[in-house]
């Protein structure tokens, strides 16, 4: 079941931003979406396999990530999965060392990724 909701979120990202691998690959590594009514939404390469998903505001003349998303693609298994999100409340981490892993906290996100995902493709952001 754990597996299907990876399954989902991998493909939902690989619709966003017109082929997950293509865009990873890409010079550019940076998309930015429009969608009328909504804040730009920003696609980023932070690695060959993470990817940053946000929409930015203006505030005070610097530009507000909120949310924030960081998420690991696994191309071979054409999964993917939330490692951090943050917002105006704070930043919070699945992984808070290199052997530890917040279960709760790894399901919660996920589980909010998976929904983003399919509000967006209703928000008109999917390429």
């Amino acid at each position: 079941m754990a597996r299907d909701i990876y399954s989902q979120i991998y493909k939902k990202i690989d619709l966003l931003t017109g082929g997950i691998l293509n865009f990873i690959s890409s010079p550019e590594g940076y998309l930015k979406l429009k969608s009328t009514g909504y804040m730009d939404l920003i696609i980023e390469r932070l690695g060959h396999d993470t990817v940053s998903i946000a929409h930015y505001y203006e505030q005070n003349g610097d530009l507000v990530a909120d949310p924030e998303i960081t998420v690991k693609i696994d191309f071979d298994n054409c999964t993917a999965e939330a490692l951090t999100f943050q917002n105006f409340m704070g930043f919070y981490t699945v992984y808070p060392e290199a052997d530890k892993v917040n279960l709760k906290l790894k399901k919660t996100l996920n589980s909010f990724l998976n929904y983003w995902l399919t509000n967006l493709k209703e928000q008109g952001f999917y390429q």
